[in-house]
């Protein structure tokens, strides 16, 4: 007697769908990896833009300390072109204006997504 020889049609749809599954896994990741590219860009860009500005008021603070903590940073980020994320706004704090070293918190905010982000740096500045 011969055995019969080829795949039964149950097999075939077993394989099938171990296959479907799989790349519909597949895709679900490629889909969140994308995300958290666009999540790190854009966090390296905001750090980017912070760091910026901590640089020019360490430039600003040569003359006095009262020439950082008099500049309006975030429309100076504006006009610096250093607001190329989604809603991005950047804040400058002082813990005390008059001190020296100039406690500095830079703050940048975006959204992403739908979603508020935000990242902040924060450094002494005094004066050079």
């Amino acid at each position: 007697m011969m055995k019969p020889r080829g795949l039964t049609l149950i097999e075939v749809l077993i394989t099938l769908t171990v296959f479907a599954t799989a790349i519909l896994a597949i895709f679900g990741i490629y889909g969140d990896l994308a995300v958290m590219r666009e999540t790190g860009r854009n966090l390296n860009q905001a750090m980017s833009d912070a760091r910026t500005v901590l640089e020019r008021m360490r430039q600003n603070s040569g003359s006095s300390l009262g020439s950082v903590t008099g500049t309006n940073w975030g429309t100076w980020a504006q006009q610096n072109n250093l607001t190329s994320l989604p809603a991005e706004a950047v804040t400058v704090n002082y813990v005390d204006t008059n001190a020296d070293p100039l406690n500095v918190t830079v703050s940048v905010a975006w959204t992403e997504r739908g979603r508020a982000r935000s990242a902040t740096l924060q450094s002494f500045i005094t004066q050079r």
